[in-house]
């Protein structure tokens, strides 16, 4: 597909469903709200301490969920939560996250931390390990963690790249090792939600290269230190649709794997929305931050 055909099709799907007010008909009309009483729910968010994760963990809490967020820095996690606990305190841009109601202040739920680093596997395991010895079973998981078109020549601990070997791969892994505690008797079916994006239309024909994801051996540094494209390496952007069209597979594979009467999987596109996922790409991020009155307030 060339350059021009592949900006039309991935254009022809933001617009119909990127969720952005710029076309008004798209625009989603749902708002937490919505969200029905989450008393005695189990929820764990990857990525709760910003963006998407941040508000989700934030607006579970209020609606009375025990809301575990799961991030690599502790502290920030720790941070995010008291933030949480003092009613959302914090926002991006100038758009301030959802605040409870004084009737919501009756039902809170709890919220904890725990560590967990995307990036090397052997910690996406201590820490479903660790989190199987908190709770016996587990309701909602919101595979929510992400990075975005980050600079190529960065590895994971198991020599994966950056963006498909934490979004993809440190998540399957998380699942494979939460199944116990997600299908763990209950009367409603647990629910795994992976977050996509409309960017998987970046993602090379078929989906995923797979030898573009791993190392090559001659994958070396730059002589100052700073990170040089693999060999077999995609550009940023294809390997950010790889990834979230990995999340998307995730989420196909558990949907039919599983009764629904088991576990429900979804994966859902954002929308157009208020986060800092983009600040490190130049102009993209800047643009984001002048312009945050055209985005969906979550």
């Amino acid at each position: 597909m060339g350059i021009v055909a592949s900006f039309l099709h991935f254009w022809q799907h933001f617009v119909t469903h990127s969720g952005t007010p710029i076309v008004f008909w798209t625009r989603p009309n749902w708002s937490v709200d919505q969200i029905p009483d989450q008393s005695g729910k189990v929820v764990l968010i990857t990525g709760g301490n910003s963006g998407v994760g941040y508000a989700s963990a934030l607006a579970l809490y209020n609606a009375g969920a025990n809301v575990t967020i799961a991030c690599r820095s502790f502290a920030r996690g720790q941070e995010a939560a008291e933030d949480i606990k003092k009613n959302g305190d914090r926002g991006i841009w100038g758009v301030r996250y959802n605040q409870r109601t004084p009737a919501e202040e009756t039902k809170l739920g709890s919220i904890d931390v725990l560590a967990l680093d995307l990036t090397d596997l052997a910690s996406v395991e201590q820490a479903a390990d660790k989190y199987k010895l908190r709770v016996k079973r587990l309701d909602q998981l919101y595979l929510n963690a992400g990075i975005m078109a980050v600079q190529e020549g960065q590895w994971t601990k198991q020599n994966y790249t950056l963006q498909f070997g934490s979004m993809v791969l440190g998540h399957q892994r998380l699942t494979t090792h939460l199944l116990p505690i997600l299908l763990s008797p209950r009367e409603e079916p647990a629910r795994v939600i992976s977050l996509s994006s409309v960017g998987h239309n970046f993602a090379p024909p078929g989906g995923i290269d797979y030898t573009s994801v791993s190392r090559h051996p001659d994958d070396v540094a730059n002589p100052d230190g700073s990170p040089k494209k693999g060999k077999n390496e995609l550009d940023r952007w294809p390997e950010y649709g790889q990834a979230k069209w990995g999340n998307i597979a995730i989420a196909k594979y558990l949907a039919d794997r599983y009764d629904p009467k088991e576990l429900i999987a979804v994966a859902v596109h954002p929308g157009s929305i208020a986060t800092n996922l983009g600040n490190h790409i130049g102009i993209v991020g800047w643009a984001a931050s002048k312009a945050h009155w055209a985005l969906v307030r979550s």
